[in-house]
């Protein structure tokens, strides 16, 4: 004897849309997940790449007076802030 088909009971338009809404929620989630990752790992990248460049002109102004004073003068008209100005304050 063949077994009968149970057949589920078919979802309401309400509930379709609240399980719609869950998902709709999971995946923003998800996207401001990775998005915050993303930016998280760009700020990482950034800071990197500015510790390397003024690694690489703080050496190359030690070797190069004419460099150095060039430095200083650029250093004097882009810091403003007194905070960092103090920070520097060696190069300036």
């Amino acid at each position: 004897m063949a077994e009968a088909k149970t057949s589920k009971p078919k979802k309401t338009a309400e509930e379709r849309l609240a399980a719609l809404r869950q998902r709709e929620a999971a995946i923003k989630a998800d996207i401001a997940r990775i998005e915050n990752k993303a930016k998280t790992e760009n700020r990482r990248l950034d800071t990197r790449r500015k510790i390397i460049v003024g690694a690489a002109v703080l050496a190359h102004a030690q070797q190069q007076p004419a460099f150095a004073e060039a430095l200083r003068g650029a250093l004097r008209a882009a810091v403003t802030k007194d905070a960092d100005r103090a920070l520097i304050a060696d190069l300036l």
